[in-house]
């Protein structure tokens, strides 16, 4: 019966007949802008890759992988969905992140004065990968860049959702502030989180670099709550980074090639 009613709410969401939009913008003091005036009754939710940070690394930022699109569809079709998943893992793991606005912090500390809840929600994957404890890495790797979501977090500790599917053996879960949803679609488990923490949220602005999120976020929340209204913002700030470092052509494809090989390699 879920099933059901989640297929006519992706129905619905195609006919724009929900309490939902969704607005491309190109810089995060945008989507600040949507929290003016607003209250306790507001979840702000910032996915994490390509909207607030990136691999320093410049062949796995957007610009070269704009510039070399071609390349990028090539390898990553050459991927099963599994190893896409294991590869996208790799490509965080390659080199440390940085921040691609370098207000996103005082952004975050903003909504915590202004008592807003504030999740991070992300695909990353969960568990153990190439001995990387992927959870406390992310972790750590945010707050070193000020991103500490512990501070605006609804939900105190970690919860497991095991519940839902599981993916390599895990499944996902929240920590620190951050929803992991472990390759599992967002919409699906953030109405379980939602469920869980019993919030009385009456709106949720939802901030991705990727449609396909936005859109099924939209569809999960119509089917659980039709009375939420949802603002899906369509992060394309890291295609125009400045990129400080410019690679050839011959070098992105062979970071692409060598790290899909791996990710082939890597259960």
């Amino acid at each position: 019966m879920l099933a059901v009613r989640y297929i006519v709410c992706l129905f619905l969401s195609a006919l724009g007949c929900m309490q939902a939009q969704i607005t491309q913008i190109t810089t995060l003091e945008e989507a600040m802008q949507r929290f003016q005036q607003t209250d306790c009754h507001t979840l702000a939710i910032f996915d994490l890759d390509m909207v607030l940070i990136q691999p320093s690394d410049p062949a796995f930022q957007m610009p070269m992988i704009c510039r070399y699109s071609a390349i990028s569809k090539r390898v990553m079709q050459s991927l099963s969905a599994d190893k896409k998943h294991i590869f996208l893992t790799l490509m965080t793991l390659g080199s440390n992140p940085m921040l691609i606005d370098p207000d996103a912090p005082s952004y975050l500390a903003d909504l915590q004065n202004a008592k807003i809840p504030t999740i991070a929600l992300t695909g990353n994957l969960t568990g153990q990968l190439q001995s990387i404890d992927l959870v406390p890495w992310k972790i750590s790797h945010l707050c070193q860049l000020g991103l500490d979501f512990s501070h605006l977090n609804v939900l105190q500790g970690e919860y497991v959702f095991s519940n839902l599917a599981a993916c390599r053996g895990n499944y996902p879960l929240y920590q620190n502030g951050v929803l992991f949803t472990n390759s599992l679609e967002k919409g699906e488990v953030l109405v379980n989180f939602l469920k869980y923490t019993n919030l009385h949220i009456e709106r949720v602005v939802f901030i991705d670099d990727r449609e396909h999120n936005l859109k099924d976020v939209a569809a999960a929340l119509l089917a659980y709550n039709p009375d939420i209204l949802y603002e899906g913002l369509h992060y394309l700030g890291a295609c125009a980074y400045p990129c400080p470092t410019e690679i050839s052509e011959q070098e992105f494809e062979k970071k692409w090639e060598d790290l899909a090989e791996l990710a082939k390699k890597t259960d």
